[in-house]
């Protein structure tokens, strides 16, 4: 049995020994040390992540410019959106705040800085390119106009994260009242995650329903963890103030007026209100609170509600939210939700930019593993201490915790069954909750280690959290916004076009490079393009590379600014060489007949004159001579799987011709009836055995017992798809000939014979036989077989 005493000494593990003892000034002090190296990385991190590059934060920037204009809370519309799209359906306190902050300031200049990336990849973090949801996102802007603005809103975000680290903090040392050193790594571990420095430090609403519920829960984890007695003894209970109250329901209804999820803390403070009067004994208590409560709450918030409710029917504007943000189109299965999950665990540690920029994946296996011995922690640390829960301050505490934890995410999943994505910022109302409960669940196994390895084993984990912030602060978000750097020189294996784009804005391709390789349906194809421009380019240039099948279809395409996005021609240097990479996806249909000799289709298109059908601007030789198509490469696509001749009817051969090429399998009829079929089918399987040094064609006749041809056809054997001198060993090739039949053709018995010959030569040079499997002539043809034409 465990005694609240025995409990407490516990829960203070690290403290008990004199050596790692701290005392309440000195934590404070590594409190406040702690919460001013946050807001020194998160100054950092809102300098580094260019104006808008943080997720939706241009939507809740103009909602917060629409306000500092002193206009009045945008009215939403399901057909007309506004430049703050879902954002305007939102709690609108966090908008009034930053409005408030820049109003003064003239942000007539948004518009020079919101240009958006038309191909930008949203939500897609494992796609190469186009991380910048900005199109000028490696323009440093200075911090004036609406730049100035953008940045009041994220320094006041930071603000907020500064103070919910210390209502995190002070939540903590009421959950471990006896171990200082516990509320210490609670704030660590959250001062340390990298998506939360990332999250405070960008203009978002979240950032004040973050703060609005730490300030609850710690509230009401005062309140809670105030003296009292089972069974109540006179002069062992703290007094339950109206100003107490009426502080609650001021902090409810900011949190209310923050974001619709502050709804939930209402669901968590009646708990807390009635586990308060079952602890007291005190049956009067709810209703005695709910007046001082719910009072402050209701004018503080409720005209919001109330307007929303007259102004579309809806109290909450739930429903224009999910309009404007995008509502789930297909039902939550287990494989979607398992999906989305691991996108919401990611999330919460840390992916960044527009949900597209990913830690190395290892860092979140470890972290699942930590999360998962967390858990188990905590499970065995909640079943042995079941029966003092409710009896220790402490313990009303964690119970609390516990339970929004819970509520937090009862909320985030109807939100996923809902509307489309899911993202672990929306758990940070409970990160405070989600620490402690973290701590908890890691002291059980910690505290079982000796002295010397107990404080490096707790401080390993904020220790490598606070490595990944620096490095998404120094290397990730540089990386993915920066402008690529020119070249210097140009590789001696890429090979030169000098094509010229444009009659104005003159875009010059001087190489491209592509790896001599074979690829196959889902390989991506890198192709590096060298571009130069000779004078300042005024315009934005889109650039397409097209991989085109032989009937001008596409197997692959990609469609981009300049520099992945984050280098468009308007930001060229003039006469610098940029070498410009792009992996392009060939995922057409691909006939799986023959390898494909794709063409590499390589232009610019003038986004302005996109909508008009003028898509690629005209391309040219240094001398003026009109290039179109521009077919600039060429490269082999192997089908998915080689070719089989499997008809039942299927005959073997194997005669090769000049020890490049094998006829290995064929299939064609026996008999046919002249008088109702017209053509005769043939089908050959070729195989390369060898690298034909030209092109060939194949040709396939039928002939009288005489010699004498009465039909025939002559075809490369996988016609212009795939030319023979582009064979390599191991190519096999399935070809489908028919051979058109004369009117009148006399019954009799006739021959099939298939040669090779080079398809410049007019049938001339004919390849010979060199391995015999079947009837020759000695003049480069094989017998296949009779046909009787009855």
């Amino acid at each position: 049995m465990f005694t609240p005493t025995s409990d407490l000494a516990d829960a203070a593990a690290l403290t008990t020994r004199p050596s790692m003892a701290l005392s309440v000034r000195n934590a404070r002090l590594f409190a406040g040390t702690i919460i001013l190296l946050f807001l020194l990385l998160g100054i950092g991190y809102s300098l580094v992540v260019p104006p808008f590059e943080t997720p939706d934060e241009i939507y809740h920037y103009a909602f917060a410019r629409h306000l500092a204009q002193g206009n009045a809370l945008p009215v939403q519309s399901d057909d007309v959106k506004g430049p703050w799209e879902q954002e305007g359906s939102q709690a609108p306190l966090y908008y009034m705040l930053v409005g408030w902050l820049t109003s003064g300031i003239d942000q007539n200049d948004f518009a020079a800085i919101s240009t958006l990336n038309p191909r930008a990849n949203i939500g897609d973090p494992l796609f190469p390119g186009n991380k910048n949801r900005m199109l000028y996102s490696a323009v440093a802007y200075p911090l004036q106009g609406a730049n100035l603005a953008l940045h009041i809103g994220r320094w006041c975000s930071l603000l907020l994260g500064a103070l919910t680290l210390w209502l995190t903090y002070l939540t903590a040392r009421l959950a471990f009242p006896r171990a200082c050193a516990l509320p210490l790594f609670t704030l660590l571990v959250v001062a340390s995650i990298p998506q939360f420095i990332f999250i405070s430090a960008s203009l978002s609403n979240d950032n004040l329903i973050i703060t609005a519920s730490a300030a609850v829960v710690y509230w009401l984890a005062r309140l809670l963890a105030k003296p009292t007695a089972v069974p109540p003894v006179q002069g062992k209970i703290d007094q339950l103030y109206l100003w107490e109250w009426l502080m609650l329901g001021l902090l409810l209804g900011i949190a209310a007026l923050s974001k619709l999820q502050g709804l939930g803390l209402f669901v968590l403070s009646a708990l807390a209100v009635l586990l308060l009067a079952w602890t007291r004994r005190d049956g009067w208590l709810p209703l005695r609170a709910f007046l001082p409560v719910a009072l402050p709450a209701v004018v503080l918030a409720g005209w919001w509600y109330w307007r929303n409710y007259t102004l579309y029917g809806d109290w909450s504007g739930v429903s224009h939210l999910l309009a404007n943000n995008g509502l789930r189109s297909h039902p939550l299965t287990l494989a979607s939700f398992w999906q989305e999950f691991r996108g919401l665990r990611y999330s919460f540690w840390g992916l960044f930019g527009w949900f597209n920029l990913l830690l190395p994946t290892w860092i979140y296996t470890l972290l699942d593993i930590v999360t998962i011995g967390a858990a188990a922690g905590l499970v065995f640390a909640l079943r042995r201490r079941v029966r003092t829960i409710f009896v220790t301050s402490y313990g009303r505490v964690r119970l609390l915790v516990l339970l929004w934890a819970a509520l937090s995410i009862v909320l985030i999943f109807y939100w996923i069954s809902q509307a489309n994505g899911s993202q672990g910022r929306l758990l940070f109302p409970a990160i405070n909750a989600f620490a402690i409960l973290l701590s908890l669940g890691l002291n059980v196994w910690l505290r079982r280690l000796s002295t010397r390895w107990r404080l490096t084993a707790f401080l390993a984990l904020p220790a490598f959290l606070f490595a990944c912030s620096l490095f998404v602060l120094t290397v990730l978000l540089p990386a993915s916004y920066a402008a690529p750097k020119p070249v210097t020189s140009i590789p001696a294996t890429a090979k030169t076009v000098d094509v010229i784009y444009g009659d104005q804005d003159k875009i010059r391709l001087l190489a491209l490079e592509i790896p001599p390789t074979r690829f196959k349906p889902g390989d991506y194809v890198p192709v590096t393009l060298y571009l130069r421009a000779d004078i300042k380019i005024k315009d934005d240039y889109q650039v397409f590379i097209q991989l085109l099948d032989d009937q001008r279809s596409e197997v692959g395409n990609l469609t981009t600014h300049t520099g992945w996005g984050r280098n468009p021609t308007r930001l060229w240097q003039a006469g610098a060489i940029y070498a410009d990479t792009y992996p392009v996806l060939i995922e057409g249909a691909i006939d799986e007949h023959s390898p494909l000799l794709a063409q590499v289709y390589i232009g610019f298109v003038d986004p302005k004159t996109e909508q008009s059908g003028h898509l690629p601007i005209p391309a040219h030789t240094q001398a003026g001579a009109k290039i179109d198509p521009p077919f600039l490469g060429q490269i082999t696509i192997s089908p998915a799987q080689w070719p089989q001749l499997d008809h039942p009817g299927a005959q073997i051969v194997g005669t090769q011709f000049g020890q490049v090429i094998q006829l290995s399998q064929y299939d064609q009829p026996q008999e046919i009836t002249a008088t109702t079929q017209s053509t005769l089918p043939v089908t050959l399987l070729w195989d390369a055995i060898g690298t034909p040094a030209t092109d060939y064609t194949a040709f396939v006749h039928l002939r009288r017992a005489d010699g004498k041809p009465v039909a025939g056809v002559d075809r490369a054997p996988a016609a212009d798809r795939f030319p023979t001198h582009f064979w390599r060993a191991g190519d096999r090739i399935l070809s489908d000939y028919t051979l058109s039949l004369p009117q009148g053709l006399p019954v009799g018995v006739y021959d099939i014979w298939v040669g090779l010959y080079e398809s410049n030569s007019g049938g001339a040079l004919r390849l010979p036989v060199t391995e015999k499997a079947g009837r020759t002539t000695g003049d480069g043809e094989v017998w296949l077989g009779k046909v009787t034409v009855h």
